[in-house]
């Protein structure tokens, strides 16, 4: 009897303690393309459970002066989103257009994601997937490769 009563201490301990730590990594890009006379910021949030990714909440925004730009980024972003969320599920987003900017919100649910079918057709990203879960660390380091910061 006196096992069982240290044991549930135990117990109880690691139920309100030994859960995988939630949190979010923000990732931020600036671009300025002087040459084709636009400027991009985005931000990724990188919202994780343990060492995985839960999903990402995307920001992007275009500003240029350029209406046929715009009109381009708009249709261009439309056109991968559907097209990647018809493909492998998990994204929700929105684009929006106004007198000098696009902007596009994007939420990638990776629980909603045939991660299998993504890697099959993006071979490289077979090192940032384990158990067919995206891994936090490889998804930053993807972001920190195109020239992003992330805190």
């Amino acid at each position: 009897m006196k096992k069982f009563v240290f044991l549930i201490p135990a117990f109880l301990l690691c139920l309100t303690g030994c859960g995988a730590k939630t949190g979010t990594i923000t990732c931020t890009l600036s671009q300025n393309d002087v040459v084709n006379g636009y400027k991009l910021e985005s931000e990724y949030k990188i919202n994780y459970k343990g060492d995985t990714v839960e999903n990402v909440e995307t920001v992007e925004t275009v500003t240029t002066d350029s209406k046929e730009l715009l009109d381009s980024f708009e249709t261009s972003l439309n056109d991968t989103y559907s097209k990647t969320n018809e493909t492998y599920g998990g994204y929700t987003y929105k684009v929006t257009k106004e007198s000098d900017k696009v902007t596009s919100k994007v939420k990638i649910d990776y629980s909603k994601m045939d991660i299998e079918k993504f890697v099959k057709d993006q071979p490289a990203l077979k090192t940032y997937v384990k158990n067919n879960k995206l891994l936090k660390n490889g998804i930053k380091s993807l972001y920190e490769s195109m020239g992003a910061t992330c805190k």
